[in-house]
């Protein structure tokens, strides 16, 4: 398709979003796809993204627009990500308000146990609270910003941490947008979706009612499009030189292309991935979407970590089927959580530290029920708690610890009811 007629395309997306209450529609998976390669390889201008990521906002969007967006973004990050053998994919993009990232502490048991796991997340976006980013170096976690050095601390520690710009120069396009406008749009629901190396099983949190449905709604629908590509393509529009596997230019940037009947479309400035390439791709991301399994839980203010404090309906949905299970609390006798998360306030450097004496504590006493203590013990240059305290934080921390490793070791499978994971849980944190 000519480049007039792409954006000819492109600004009709826009079109069928806004043409009135009677007259507007939401895009098919295939249309909000494009919204995000066409913005992403030029074809769509920011004041069209920005608009048409409005009026999805205002009327809510749909599950074929969410999925459709991750797979756009998923097409522009390299194919070199899918090649690094991850078992667990973690996506922590919400952060949390209070207290600690304990989930960090369940990600260390399960590295220690020979799993492979990808932490990623945007500590940049809603920097006012506490995201990964900032304290996993502190506890042995080590970063990566490349394919190459993600791979060798997978084969050294099991585990990396990524900042999600590093998958995708879209993540600082959309968080620009995000801060300029003031508004979420459908990318900080489908970043969580991407799945970047096409772990076994994935994990997806969410804070808000009813995006649970939607969680699961998309990962099928994203398996259904990986395993046929050419269900996105019975859509109305006509977006047919876009493909969900992408391709890079000569600058090292996506754009894309097709691959048809053994011939390729020619771009400037531009070389479509090689054959083997794309069908290395295309078996990973197929191989996720025929065997994957994806668990959907609400999160401690929206974050991947379980939330010890209630019981959390977790969901594990996969090709094959879907099912439900209720994970107990497990800090029902302890008191004074809602005075200790408002009133302790802690640097990340006081942080780290924390996270690191608790992994390091051989003491694991019964702490569910204590007296309230005081909470504001610290001093500015390092950790200085009030026993009581500490023993409430390493309380909340293991509690926290072993709610999360269920979760992941149902998601596993490794267990076949929750009061057996529970005790897989419990025995993993006592042999870390």
């Amino acid at each position: 398709m000519a480049v007039d007629a792409m954006s000819k395309a492109y600004q009709g997306l826009v079109k069928a979003l806004g043409r009135g209450e009677k007259g507007s529609r939401a895009l098919t998976m295939k249309e909000s796809q494009f919204l995000i390669q066409g913005f992403s390889q030029g074809i769509g201008t920011k004041a069209q993204l920005a608009a048409a990521l409005m009026l999805m906002r205002v009327r809510g969007e749909t599950c074929e627009e969410v999925a459709g967006a991750a797979l756009g973004i998923k097409s522009t990050i390299s194919e070199q990500w899918s090649n690094l053998d991850v078992s667990i994919d973690w996506p922590c993009y919400a952060g949390k308000r209070e207290l600690l990232p304990w989930l960090l502490l369940a990600a260390k048991v399960l590295a220690g146990q020979g799993e492979r796991v990808l932490l990623h997340g945007d500590p940049k976006s809603l920097s006012h609270r506490k995201h990964i980013g900032a304290y996993v170096e502190a506890i042995g976690i080590p970063k990566a910003t490349t394919p190459v050095e993600a791979k060798l601390a997978l084969e050294t520690s099991g585990i990396c941490y990524v900042d999600a710009d590093s998958f995708t120069p879209l993540v600082a396009q959309f968080r620009a947008l995000h801060q300029e406008l003031g508004l979420r749009s459908l990318f900080q629901t489908a970043i969580r979706c991407t799945n970047p190396a096409n772990a076994a099983v994935s994990l997806r949190s969410y804070f808000h009612p009813g995006v649970d449905t939607m969680h699961l709604n998309v990962a099928k629908l994203m398996a259904k499009v990986c395993l046929d590509p050419q269900l996105i393509y019975s859509d109305e529009v006509d977006t047919s030189q876009t493909d969900i596997f992408a391709v890079k230019s000569a600058e090292g940037k996506r754009t894309e292309g097709k691959i048809t009947e053994g011939k390729r479309t020619e771009a400037k400035s531009a070389e479509i991935c090689s054959e083997s390439e794309l069908s290395q791709r295309r078996y990973a991301v197929q191989a996720f979407a025929l065997n994957g399994r994806v668990g959907i839980f609400k999160g401690v203010q929206g974050e991947t970590e379980v939330n010890p404090r209630i019981s959390t309906h977790f969901s594990i949905t996969s090709n094959q089927k879907s099912l439900g299970m209720l994970l107990p609390t497990r800090l029902e006798g302890l008191v004074g959580i809602s005075t200790l998360s408002s009133s302790l306030t802690l640097l990340p450097k006081q942080g780290s530290q924390l996270l690191r004496q608790i992994w390091d504590s051989d003491s694991d006493e019964d702490l569910r029920v204590l007296a309230d203590g005081e909470a504001n013990c610290t001093s500015d240059n390092e950790i200085a708690l009030c026993d009581a305290t500490l023993k409430k934080l390493r309380c909340i921390a293991k509690a926290s610890v072993i709610s999360t490793l269920t979760a992941v070791y149902l998601l596993q499978a490794k267990s076949q009811s929750v009061a057996e994971a529970e005790s897989l849980a419990e025995m993993a944190w006592r042999e870390r």
